[in-house]
């Protein structure tokens, strides 16, 4: 299966000369899961206490610094980093965010479907491999 390392893509576009945050970044994130491969069950998080309305909050709290934010601080890096590992630990429940076939301002959480979007796999620490 294939992994990203979204902090090392994130350095890469840094380099290139496109603002880490912003628009860019929502726009990176879609591509990023328009891309993947079939998606394949790993679990990272089985133990985790969140609720799904939890974790929904806080992926929107984190995209909505990520995507609004002009701001290279460290804080909007953590928060976009971490929208793919709310939607990893959410895709893990069953939980998708989008269909391939729609317009990203349309895109609402939902019961995964064959057509759903899913988040790809990104790095964790060591222990919820």
């Amino acid at each position: 299966m294939r992994q990203y390392n979204v902090a090392r893509i994130s350095s890469n576009t840094r380099k290139a000369g496109i603002v880490f945050g912003g628009w860019y970044s929502a726009a990176f994130l879609v591509i990023l899961v328009l891309s993947q491969p079939a998606w394949t069950h790993t679990e990272h998080f089985p133990e985790a206490q969140e609720t799904n309305e939890q974790l929904i909050a806080l992926y929107d709290a984190a995209a909505d610094l990520c995507v609004r934010s002009p701001s290279r601080d460290v804080e909007v890096a953590v928060a976009c980093q971490s929208i793919a590992i709310y939607g990893m630990a959410l895709n893990e429940r069953g939980m998708c965010r989008g269909k391939k076939d729609e317009a990203n301002a349309f895109h609402k959480w939902h019961e995964c479907q064959t057509d759903s979007m899913r988040f790809p796999e990104v790095e964790v620490p060591a222990g919820f491999q």
